[in-house]
């Protein structure tokens, strides 16, 4: 390891050091051969949602520079950037008392909560895991996206025992110790057991209660009824709602012997799968194969047996290479979200927790939203309905002209009659969430804090919002078009330019764009110090949270120094930028051709 233009990476579990101030980094090498070049220094911390990046540049030898062979680094010069927000679990994976259950294939796992999902994790086997009749436990970070709802089990078939029989998943939070079971008790395996699949589904259950139940799911695809609207290509789709997605759906099995013909409805059914709820969107696209693949879709309804609804995706576009804007893959809002009347004025619950010291006076409350603020709302005490009690959670709701998102409260502790205040009085103020009642947002504030009585109105103390939770109403209803303006610039050293494939995945606050290839027409793309523009028309990414570069290594000579990719949505004209400046080349760096990268503000 550390050779030169290497790029190590290493994981290391321990106690909790608290909040960062120093990184000390060092060799105990004490021969001249052992001088070493340190470029860059990245400690990122999971759980905290932190990384900081440490530019060195410097040497640790005995016989360079200083001749120092260890150096302090203080975090304050460091560059931090936020990264996905991670919670240990405990997982454990029981694998079935069958026999030849154990196997030594590559097992990914997804999970999927009301708050989101993770991306593919593999599952290490460790030399010993997943073996006949055995309990394997180990800790996993996992996104914040609790509730869990289900979890998402695949094999990819390698290795030469391919075939598992699974038998349950349990997934305990330590920071909560609520504990989710997912029990499958099958085989997942392409010859083996009734369902030759190899990849499962299971639906969390958390005390005894499933979180989501099974469905038959009926999907009816309109072609349009224009010329050369038809198409052989493949199609696949994958459908999204409250409790996550479908995975791939193989657009197969029509009830007409020829699909996706100019004007056909054609119905596919898939029976025994966990219903995801309301749904937001979909995803189709096809593989361009075929006499002519170019395809003009005007519609997808899909229907939920058990909720015994149905869903509209409305398209009336091509997915064409050489029609429209040249994309063959669309993401398409279901039309039913677009009824909610969010007339003038909406409710505010708001749910109080007191603390230590309880109060008989009165509180009020003033909304800082970023649409407007609200009128002071006072939340009354009396001797009938005592409110306030050390421990309590008080619940109030009144009417106000719609605020937008809250950013803001300010907090008033208030005598009941008006009367003069004796000495010094206190209120101890916990927690506050605000709920907005129509598209059911969730707005925290973690206020700790000590409240003085007082009959002016001009003494309180305001609160910032710690955290929003968006409802899945809402994100689906912000769910529009939207052109984004990617700008990919390849770095200046000798070869940095690629002939590889080149694809990105964005992922914002509403989910991820699939995976995009950015491909242009009679161009030579990513040539060394290039700056190479693509418009891609995806639905309303939100806040853009990172993304994920790769190339298929394809071509002559498939190494590529990315420096950065700057992203704008022409809707808002926000520009986030993510640096790279590294190699994706399996000869160089890590050897590695996928990057993450995080926003730079």
């Amino acid at each position: 390891g550390f050779q030169a233009g290497s790029l190590e990476s290493f994981e290391v579990h321990g106690s909790d050091v608290g909040e960062f101030k120093k990184v000390e980094l060092g060799h105990d090498g004490a021969t001249p051969e052992s001088c070493w070049l340190v470029d860059e220094l990245a400690v990122a911390v999971p759980t905290k949602g932190v990384k900081y990046i440490f530019a060195c540049k410097c040497w640790l030898a005995k016989d360079r520079g200083d001749g120092l062979t260890a150096r302090v680094f203080n975090v304050l010069d460091a560059e931090a950037i936020a990264i996905s927000q991670k919670i240990i679990y405990e997982v454990t994976v029981v694998t079935g008392d069958v026999q030849n259950a154990g196997t030594d294939t590559r097992i990914f796992m997804s999970v999927f909560g009301a708050n989101g999902s993770t991306e593919e994790m593999l599952l290490e086997k460790n030399e010993d895991r997943f073996e006949r009749g055995q309990e394997d436990t180990f800790n996993m970070e996992v996104d914040d996206i609790e509730p869990l709802r289900k979890l998402r089990l695949r094999i990819d078939g390698s290795g030469s025992r391919p075939d598992w029989f699974l038998d349950k998943v349990i997934m305990r939070n330590l920071t909560t110790e609520e504990v989710s079971m997912f029990t499958y008790e099958e085989w997942l395996s392409r010859t083996q057991g009734p369902k030759r699949t190899m990849t499962c589904e299971m639906p969390a259950v958390v005390d005894e209660e499933v979180m989501v139940e099974l469905t038959t799911y009926t999907i009816q695809v309109k072609t349009s009824d224009v010329a050369a609207a038809g198409t052989d290509a493949n199609v696949w789709l994958i459908v999204f709602g409250e409790n996550g997605d479908t995975g791939t759906l193989v657009l197969k099995d029509s009830n007409k012997s020829n699909k996706f013909e100019r004007k056909q409805v054609d119905t596919f059914r898939f029976a025994d799968v966990l219903s995801l709820g309301d749904l937001s969107k979909v995803r189709v696209w096809h593989d361009n194969t075929g006499p002519a693949p170019g395809w003009h879709l005007e519609h997808i309804d899909v229907k939920d047996e058990i909720m015994d609804k149905t869903f509209r995706f409305p398209c009336d576009r091509w997915l064409s290479k050489n029609d429209d804007d040249g994309q063959i893959m669309r993401e398409l809002p279901c039309a039913n979200n677009d009824y909610l009347d969010l007339s003038e004025k909406t409710k505010y619950e708001i749910s109080v927790t007191t603390g230590e010291v309880e109060t008989k006076e009165n509180v009020w409350i003033v909304l800082e939203g970023k649409k407007a603020r609200s009128k002071e709302f006072v939340m009354e005490n009396s001797s009938k309905k005592k409110r306030f009690l050390q421990g309590n959670v008080d619940q109030f709701e009144f009417s106000s002209k719609n605020l937008g998102d809250i950013a803001a409260i300010c907090l008033g502790h208030t005598p009941k009659d008006g009367k003069k205040v004796k000495g010094e009085v206190y209120w101890h103020v916990e927690e506050i969430v605000v709920k907005e009642k129509e598209l059911g947002n969730k707005y925290i504030f973690f206020c700790n804090a000590l409240i003085p009585l007082s009959p002016k109105r001009d003494e309180f103390l305001t609160f910032e919002c710690k955290k929003a939770i968006e409802s899945f109403a809402s994100k689906a209803r912000s769910l529009v078009p939207v052109k984004y303006e990617i700008i990919v610039i390849t770095g200046d050293e000798k070869g940095a330019g690629t002939d590889a494939n080149v694809f990105i995945t964005i992922f914002g606050s509403n989910g991820d764009s699939g995976r995009r290839q950015l491909r242009q027409r009679f161009r030579n793309l990513f040539e060394r110090e290039q700056t190479d523009r693509f418009l891609l028309e995806m639905l309303d990414m939100g806040e853009l949270q990172r993304v994920r570069m790769e190339h298929d290594n394809s071509g002559l000579s498939p190494g590529w120094l990315l420096d950065r990719v700057e992203i704008t949505n022409t809707a808002n004209g926000v520009t986030t930028m993510f640096l790279c400046g590294k190699w994706l080349d399996t000869k160089k760096a890590d050897g590695q051709i996928v990057r993450v990268l995080y926003p730079k503000y």
